[in-house]
């Protein structure tokens, strides 16, 4: 009954995280080196969040960058190679272009929505610096306590419903 208890409290931890995960929450952009001009992008473009959810920019290239709001009205300041910068919260709905001080050229926006909404995957740079990407998927806490539970569920029905195989021993007799 034990397992049973800790399987169910499992699964229902796992349903409430599940969507909290998909809530506001930081997500990551990177610059990166790019083919064309400007040499350098950010990525994802576009970065799509919802109401309350920040950003962080990761330098991913040789360079001093910035991300800047075309409006003046945020900035990350200075992003030095390899840095990242503080998080920018976006607590409201809306489309915000930025840019990057120091190359005007490069471009990108924060589409902010107030239903939950998902970026595409981050692309982190290989490792070398080569410019050949990955992506590295992360599953939520939420998603992983829901399989765990479902995983003990089973293992439970499995066991109890487990009939004696020919030849094996019985380790104890129903009289006993």
């Amino acid at each position: 009954m034990k397992r049973f208890f800790l399987a169910f409290a499992t699964v229902v931890l796992g349903l409430v995280l599940v969507p909290l995960a998909a809530s506001a929450a930081n997500t990551s952009a990177q610059i990166v080196n790019c083919a064309g001009t400007p040499s350098w992008c950010f990525s994802p473009k576009p970065i799509q969040i919802t109401v309350n959810s920040t950003v962080t920019w990761t330098n991913g290239t040789a360079l001093t960058h910035t991300a800047t709001s075309d409006t003046a009205a945020w900035g990350t300041g200075n992003i030095a190679p390899g840095a990242t910068s503080s998080a920018i919260s976006f607590p409201t709905a809306g489309t915000f272009t930025y840019h990057c001080a120091i190359h005007p050229s490069m471009t990108g926006s924060v589409i902010v929505s107030a239903a939950a909404a998902t970026s595409p995957p981050v692309r982190a740079l290989a490792p070398g610096g080569g410019g050949a990407a990955q992506y590295r998927p992360r599953l939520p806490l939420g998603a992983g306590l829901l399989v765990l539970g479902l995983g003990l569920l089973a293992a439970r029905r499995v066991g109890r419903d487990r009939t004696q195989r020919v030849g094996e021993r019985i380790d104890k007799l129903p009289h006993q």
